[in-house]
């Protein structure tokens, strides 16, 4: 029999390619991959939640065991996901994925625990993770907030925490620009966090930009059987997590389970976190929930509260409960540094600390004692606290920086009240009234208030000032000015007829002085413009 020589070579040659090929390429599809996390969802003493996505379909699986033996596992059946991916100078495509979410049950409290998850083509790396212990003293932890929008700002944040050993982390929401964009949700939230997020817990909150009409948020980030509003006990610190921004929530509702949530935790230390800030004195100027949120805060036993929503750092003195009130000294800051871009802030008698800046709040409790490091994305301690309870009260020294919850409210009120134009658009050489008009609430002593219009140099004849007490019981202030326009006035057209700044730009400031604190109020001087004509 005669064998061609070419042809034995062509067989040979065809079948080390095909040996090549299995061995380097495996039986299963090159292109399936896990495509967000392994994320922890939540961390308790018996049991853990967690997240991850795959673009295969079909069920996953967790594997998973005490120290480094993995001897069991879970079957979870994903959630179908679909969205558009635009391409530059392309047709949009469609793209589907599967959300895996399940809880591991059945845990011992303080044990160091292996994993990994699957789904129906790869398999992740092996992780581990830590189940709160059932007796421990200390505890550290991290809280930031607002990390959108700039995802390498987020990710050497993310970098600088896993320099610390913590045991859990608080994003107290905006974790995406766009909520509803579901392809947003990788780069700005679960990518940056990876290296961590994978064995710390990331508790994060609903911010307004989370909001979608499809309950991405809730899809991604809330466990089986969960709610968006949670809590959980480590060691001497009780968290409550909240949602103040959901569509058609009340803040009575949650301020109330606030209150029930507080009362009935034993923990020495009382956190609580939400988005929208109830005092934030820099951008959106938020006070959420008032004017009963500080009150109730305090009345709950409350000890810090932490929230984001502005883009900036501020740490406020203590705020005392309302006299007569045996409530707490509750410490309000925001954290708003963790990605989307920066605003100003100013600093005043209300705060101890602010800063323009990427950063996060860590904080270190043992026992009885408590500190808080503010650190920015440098790595750069911008703002150090240490406080300490004994008998359950805040050490002296802390409560003698406190002030009077009557004051913060005046001090908001004055901010949200309008200095108005009388109707009619101001004329040049013609004196035109602005009117300015507030309630303000009692407070512990009576209050000198001077108010003054202020502008560009040769632009206004401005009037004298106007001085005026306020007694310690609060009342009814309006104060009328009368100025004259030196050039062409304008007013922005607005087809909703908001009130908007006139120009000129024409400012009435209130300078007050209340319980020790003295400080200026600046209001731009608005009016509506004329409604536009039927056509």
């Amino acid at each position: 029999m005669y064998i061609n020589k070419s042809n034995v070579s062509t067989i040979l040659l065809r079948l080390f390619l095909a040996v090549i090929f299995v061995t380097v390429i495996p039986a299963q599809s090159v292109f399936a991959e896990i495509t967000k996390g392994p994320l922890l969802l939540r961390v308790y003493q018996n049991r853990v939640a967690l997240v991850w996505e795959s673009d295969s379909k079909g069920p996953g699986k967790v594997s998973y065991g005490k120290g480094q033996k993995i001897e069991k596992h879970i079957v979870t059946n994903p959630e179908r996901i679909e969205y558009e991916i635009q391409q530059h100078k392309k047709p949009a495509s469609k793209k589907t994925v599967f959300i895996h979410k399940t809880w591991i049950e059945q845990l011992s409290a303080g044990q160091t625990y292996s994993y990994r998850v699957a789904d129906s083509k790869t398999e992740s790396k092996t992780y581990t993770f830590r189940t709160i212990p059932a007796d421990t003293n200390e505890i550290s932890f991290i809280v930031y907030g607002d990390s959108r929008s700039n995802p390498a700002v987020h990710r050497k944040l993310v970098q600088r925490m896993m320099e610390y050993n913590v045991d859990f982390v608080v994003n107290s929401g905006d974790l995406v620009l766009r909520g509803w964009n579901y392809k947003l949700w990788s780069p700005q939230f679960f990518e940056p966090l990876k290296g961590l997020a994978e064995s710390v817990p990331i508790y994060a909150i609903k911010g307004n930009h989370d909001r979608s009409e499809q309950g991405y948020y809730e899809k991604l980030l809330v466990p089986p059987g969960g709610k968006n509003n949670f809590a959980f006990d480590y060691g001497p610190l009780h968290y409550f997590c909240t949602d103040n921004i959901t569509k058609g929530i009340k803040p009575e509702e949650v301020l109330g389970e606030i209150i029930t949530d507080a009362q009935t935790s034993k923990g020495q230390w009382k956190f609580v976190s939400y988005h929208v800030p109830s005092v934030n004195f820099g951008r959106h100027w938020s006070r959420w929930g008032q004017p009963d949120a500080l009150a109730i805060l305090a009345g709950a036993g409350v000890d810090f509260v932490i929230t984001g929503h502005s883009h900036q750092y501020e740490r406020f003195r203590p705020i005392a409960p309302p006299p007569g009130i045996n409530g707490s000294y509750v410490t309000h800051i925001t954290s708003g540094g963790g990605g989307a871009n920066l605003y100003n802030i100013e600093q005043t008698d209300y705060h101890v600390s602010t800063a323009k800046a990427y950063h996060f709040c860590l904080f270190r409790i043992k026992a009885n004692t408590l500190t808080m490091d503010t650190i920015d994305i440098d790595g750069k301690i911008i703002d150090h606290m240490e406080i300490s309870k004994i008998d359950g009260k805040l050490n002296k020294e802390y409560l003698q920086t406190a002030m009077p919850i009557q004051t913060v409210q005046l001090h908001q009120d004055l901010y949200y009240a309008k200095a108005r134009t009388i109707p009619g658009k101001p004329e040049k050489d013609k004196p035109f009234s602005v009117v300015y008009q507030v309630s303000l609430p009692a407070s512990a002593g009576s209050s000198q208030m001077t108010f003054e219009l202020r502008c560009h140099k040769g632009l206004y004849k401005l009037p004298e000032s106007k001085k005026l007490t306020v007694p310690k019981d609060g009342g009814f202030i309006n104060v009328e000015l009368t100025v004259v326009p030196l050039v062409n006035i304008t007013i922005p057209a607005d087809a909703r007829r908001r009130l908007k700044p006139i120009t000129p730009p024409l400012w009435l400031d209130c300078h007050y002085e209340v319980d020790g604190i003295q400080r200026k109020v600046s209001l731009p001087v608005v009016t509506r413009s004329k409604k536009p004509k039927q056509q």
